[in-house]
């Protein structure tokens, strides 16, 4: 199936783009647009039913985590109890921590910091599933990447779908088995886990060695890296410029947005002709 293919570049500067707006953004509906936006750009690789269970377990687990954590370890003011999990009262834990509580305004804090961890995460999961690694590694050379930093990063995102396949095996032998991850002995859940790890580091460290072999065969060296050739080329089209100068205006006129609202509240510079700009930024950006 075909679909809007972006050059390898392309997807790399998209990134950092989106990485640097995401920090700048504060605000939720904001936030929340970028978020959509890069599940618009996942959906139009048209992944496959794996691919989004994956994407959406990810999603899941790092949104769980951050608004948990968020929600019990909040120390701004000010914040609202919603559910007293240990009360102060209580003896020994409840003393050292004088009480342990989910805060409304942590969750919403939470919240907003998964917008902004999801987004990149969604965009690292599509550069991951639509670029094959030697792409990868052609584009860091254009990009002056130093060669053996290109090589590791590229052999870094090889390795994730062979470590996906070792943990799958694994994880299908110890069912097979007999073995349930979840269960009510903590112990014996603990050990069954351990053990899991075990096979899968080793085929790891088996995978690492035959790459190593295969690339010291061939003649790898980081001295010259930088000199390697390929076959393929790789041209930025029409869509490519397009897309990368629309994310460009957007990075510069957040960054003037932000500015012109920092010198305003700072009392450096105001002006009654910006208060269009200082409204927009105060409840949009």
């Amino acid at each position: 199936m075909k679909y809007l293919k972006l050059e390898t570049r392309t997807k790399i500067f998209t990134m950092m783009i989106c990485g640097c707006l995401v920090i700048l953004l504060d605000s939720p509906s904001s936030l929340l647009a970028c978020f959509v936006l890069s599940l618009l750009l996942v959906t139009s690789s048209f992944p496959s039913l794996r691919q989004i269970r994956l994407l959406l377990i990810f999603l899941f687990l790092t949104t769980w985590g951050l608004v948990y954590s968020q929600g019990i370890f909040y120390n701004a003011y000010p914040r609202t109890v919603l559910i007293t999990l240990v009360p102060a009262e209580f003896p020994l834990l409840g003393e050292w921590t004088n009480g342990i509580r989910i805060y409304r305004e942590g969750i919403f804090h939470g919240i907003i910091q998964s917008l902004r961890f999801n987004t990149t995460l969604v965009i690292g999961c599509y550069i991951v599933w639509t670029t094959q690694p030697r792409d990868l590694l052609l584009a860091l050379g254009r990009l002056h990447v130093p060669g053996a930093l290109a090589f590791m990063v590229t052999s870094a995102l090889h390795f994730i779908p062979v470590i996906a396949g070792e943990a799958a095996v694994v994880i299908r032998s110890q069912r097979l088995r007999g073995f349930r991850f979840l269960q009510i002995n903590l112990i014996s859940a603990v050990k069954g886990v351990i053990s899991s790890f075990r096979p899968i580091l080793a085929g790891n460290i088996r995978h690492a060695t035959h790459l190593g072999e295969s690339v010291e065969s061939r003649g790898f060296s980081p001295e010259n890296a930088n000199q390697r050739t390929s076959l393929q080329s790789s041209q930025m089209r029409s869509w490519d410029y397009v897309l990368l100068a629309m994310l460009v205006v957007c990075l510069i006129s957040v960054i003037s947005l932000k500015l012109i609202y920092f010198c305003y509240t700072n009392g450096i510079y105001y002006g009654s002709w910006l208060r269009g700009l200082y409204t927009f930024t105060r409840e949009i950006l």
